[in-house]
């Protein structure tokens, strides 16, 4: 369980490639035949390619350009590349010399970008002046429901989600007159959304509207839902839905950096892109710095591959990555770790809208993601006169986290889960909250115990005393001063022989405040665990 807060236990509600797109085609990747989209938990874990994006310039095409090789060793789609013209004259000359050979697939006037697809690429290769840039366009999608991928012990959300965040009392203001972009399959119109939406469809809608996908729905009811059964974080927020991906879940690089721009150029902040790709693409980092240079906050998905590389765009330079916990704070397996993850939030079987005017137990980074979102959203708008920009909301939720597992920020929970009451508290003074943050076990040939204390008040602590209770003893330890925000960690070094055949070990860890500082926060004063041993 992350500090900061009490966390109740509570009981909750590859890639395939179409090569040969052509003329008649969408130039959208087909979903593998396999899967289908679900509209209940989990976002699929995938096996992600390690190849990187390849880019050209003039001299330094590889060998395989010719025979489009390095798209397929890449994961990206064959057949198609973005280029990236130096300015809006360059663009325009190569639009003219476009015959029958090459087509026009797409086109993002901002970035001086186009999408193009071909059947030989040195019909693509004879146009090239030799001064624009090649990038690679990868398939990228919303993940599907895959329960296996989670492992066993851990807690639903359920309807319990503002209370684990911190929220207790009236946040229906939060947000208001923001306008948050959700780039996704798009949001239906529900009872329990709140606010206004906007619409923009970059992918044409299903002539079905019985299969719409509800992804974006739920995506868009964990920042704006006003519904007891589905809150949302920020419901006073207005929405801009850009919908990037099919009913399939099915999207592109260039939707994604289509998305982006449409976004920013709608006056939307923040972004929120609850979907992902494994590859890294040139079109994408050049929407996001057009994004950053306006200002524009961008918040995506880590992935829920399992896997250490956080999914693109989240892994990009200018986005804030999220992954998983469930409700008591523990990681989800299938949450993407690195050195690129920024926070974590719930996102086990969260209550959510769906199409229809139905709800669903929605799981997965997809969930995480715009429940952060959301608090960036009503960091700018708290409702009390106080509006903030979009980079001083996101850098103050990130400021307010609660710690957890390894001290410090790390590549499993990055600075930790998402606290509103203390992002909403920030300022106040008189608060004196010490949390217990981690019990953090390092086995090995000289095992020991790392005791994260951290300070989740407003006010410095004094002479705070500390008791740890391991199998080998207790121990009492003294905090003498600890300033907001800050954590300190005492390591205590266990024997070798700390387990007992397969008995588990058990540490039981406390903080008290002393003299006149009155904790606001008692529950997290305390946290227990046991290790089991690891099975060989």
């Amino acid at each position: 369980m992350h500090g900061c807060r009490t966390l109740a236990i509570v009981l909750g509600l590859a890639l395939s490639v179409m090569i040969g797109y052509w003329l008649a085609g969408t130039a959208m990747p087909q979903r593998p035949a396999e899967t289908a989209a679900a509209p209940s938990a989990v976002d699929t874990p995938r096996a992600v390619p390690t190849e990187p994006e390849i880019k050209f310039r003039s001299g330094e095409r590889k060998p395989g350009f010719r025979s489009d090789d390095e798209a397929l060793e890449a994961g990206a789609l064959p057949g198609q590349r973005a280029l990236i013209f130096k300015d809006r004259k360059a663009m325009e000359k190569f639009l003219a010399k476009l015959g029958d050979r090459v087509k026009l697939l797409g086109r993002i006037d901002a970035l001086n970008a186009l999408h193009v697809g071909f059947l030989d690429p040195a019909d693509l290769a004879a146009l090239l002046a030799g001064d624009e840039e090649l990038a690679m366009i990868f398939p990228a999608y919303v993940p599907e429901p895959k329960p296996g991928e989670i492992q066993d012990g851990v807690v639903g959300v359920g309807g319990n989600l503002l209370r684990l965040l911190g929220i207790t009392g009236d946040n229906s203001q939060w947000g208001k007159g923001v306008l948050v972009a959700i780039l996704d399959t798009g949001v239906s119109p529900h009872s329990a959304l709140g606010g206004k939406i906007t619409t923009l469809n970059l992918v044409p809608m299903a002539t079905d509207l019985a299969a719409w996908n509800g992804h974006g729905t739920a995506v868009a009811s964990l920042v704006i839902g006003k519904a007891g059964l589905t809150p949302g974080v920020a419901p006073g927020a207005n929405a801009l839905s850009i919908r990037i991906a099919n009913d399939e879940g099915v999207s592109n690089s260039r939707l994604i950096a289509e998305g982006i721009v449409a976004a920013v150029d709608g006056g939307a902040n923040p972004i929120i892109i609850s979907m992902g790709s494994t590859g890294d693409s040139a079109l994408v980092r050049s929407a996001i710095a057009y994004a950053n240079e306006a200002g524009v906050v961008i918040v995506a998905a880590a992935g829920n591959y399992g896997t250490d590389q956080i999914s693109f765009p989240a892994a990009n330079e200018g986005v804030t990555a999220i992954g998983t916990v469930d409700a008591r704070g523990t990681r989800l397996a299938f949450s993407n770790t690195g050195d690129a993850l920024a926070a974590v939030a719930p996102g086990l079987e969260v209550n959510a809208a769906w199409t229809g005017d139905q709800a669903v137990a929605f799981t997965g980074t997809s969930a995480s993601t715009p429940i952060v979102g959301g608090g960036i959203v009503a960091a700018m708008s708290p409702g009390n006169g106080i509006r903030r920009s979009a980079t001083a909301a996101r850098d103050l939720v990130l400021s307010k986290l609660d710690d957890g597992g390894q001290p410090g920020a790390d590549p499993m929970l990055g600075g930790g889960t998402l606290n509103m009451a203390r992002v909403m508290n920030a300022g106040t003074p008189g608060i004196y909250d010490a949390a217990v943050a981690a019990n953090y076990f390092v086995d090995g040939f000289a095992p020991e115990l790392q005791v994260v204390i951290q300070n989740c008040g407003t006010e410095m602590l004094l002479n705070a005393g500390v008791t740890v209770t391991t199998p080998n003893g207790t121990v009492p330890l003294n905090i003498t001063t600890l300033a907001p925000d800050q954590i300190q960690t005492f390591t205590i070094a266990l024997p070798p022989s700390i387990w007992k055949g397969n008995e588990g070990v058990r540490f039981d860890s406390s903080v008290k405040l002393s003299g006149s500082q009155i904790d606001a926060n008692p529950q997290n004063n305390r946290r227990v665990e046991t290790y089991a041993p690891a099975v060989p």
